[in-house]
């Protein structure tokens, strides 16, 4: 594809713009361009909506001075050696540079409804439930607690559709008894995995339990389970373009890095229980 012939490009397009001559150890010249401080500028104004007066920009000439002279002399001090946090930012920063470099065509409309269509799970919206739940509190009740459920839910299907006060039945919790319309997720959030997991599993229309909680134990009737329609890709089509970027910028990412990888040999010590260290070389890739 023609985004992994501009990879090898971009290598030596990075190195070109950046590799820049170590300078002289004797070399104590700091030039402040004239681009340099045209961004000065346009950084001013566009964080404080107006052009810096003269002494602003002064500072500010200033303060990229005295970053250039302690930057510099920490490099003479290898003060940027062995440091993680300088290491991972000029990671991060190749990368972003490789990403800006190596541009993305526009997908078709054929490229996109594939993706779509491999995808298609990603965008489907959740099934979602209504149902009451009844609570029994396991501190309070002790031992009896699973034989009482069995009892209030031979009461609460003696009740029929009359379910409006079925919470009376079980015991006090700061939760709701009726909860509409419920996503799994969210209800996961109230009730944990555990009773999620069980509540999907349940037919609609009668009482089951105990179904169990981080809470203790419930009654559930699931009244309605709501199924949604499939996605449909012209009402999606924005986000799944979105999505397909994302993953092939990501897939670029990792082919940039893949070729700057195979230019290096890579050595890895091994500390042996004994201290004697040992040595594997990777293969190359």
């Amino acid at each position: 594809m023609l985004h992994f012939l501009l990879i090898g490009a971009a290598i030596y397009l990075l190195n070109g713009l950046f590799a820049d001559p170590a300078p002289e150890a004797d070399d104590k010249t700091i030039v402040v361009s004239a681009g340099e401080i045209e961004w000065m500028r346009t950084a001013w104004g566009k964080r404080w909506n107006r052009p810096p007066t003269a002494a602003e920009l002064d500072g500010l000439i200033q303060q990229y001075i005295r970053e250039t002279v302690l930057y510099r002399e920490a490099l003479t001090m290898g003060l940027n050696q062995h440091d993680q946090v300088i290491r991972r930012r000029l990671a991060q920063k190749l990368e972003f540079l490789a990403r800006d470099l190596v541009a993305l065509t526009p997908p078709t409309g054929e490229e996109l409804q594939a993706y779509f269509a491999e995808h298609e799970a990603r965008y489907q919206l959740p099934t979602r439930y209504t149902f009451t739940q009844v609570y029994l509190d396991p501190d309070k009740r002790g031992e009896a607690t699973l034989a009482d459920a069995e009892k209030i839910k031979a009461q609460l299907i003696a009740l029929g559709e009359n379910i409006g006060d079925a919470g009376a039945l079980g015991d006090t919790l700061m939760l709701q008894t009726y909860y509409p319309d419920k996503e799994p997720l969210e209800i996961q959030k109230i009730f944990g995995s555990g009773f999620t997991e069980a509540l999907v599993e349940l037919s609609p229309g009668q009482w089951h339990g105990p179904v169990l909680s981080g809470y203790g134990v419930h009654l559930v009737y699931v009244s309605k389970i709501t199924q949604p329609p499939p996605p449909v890709f012209a009402e999606l089509r924005e986000r799944v373009a979105q999505d397909w970027t994302m993953e092939k910028s990501e897939e670029l990412n990792e082919q940039f890095y893949a070729n700057l990888r195979d230019r290096y040999t890579v050595v890895i010590e091994s500390p042996a229980a004994n201290g004697n260290g040992g040595m594997v070389q990777e293969p190359s890739r």
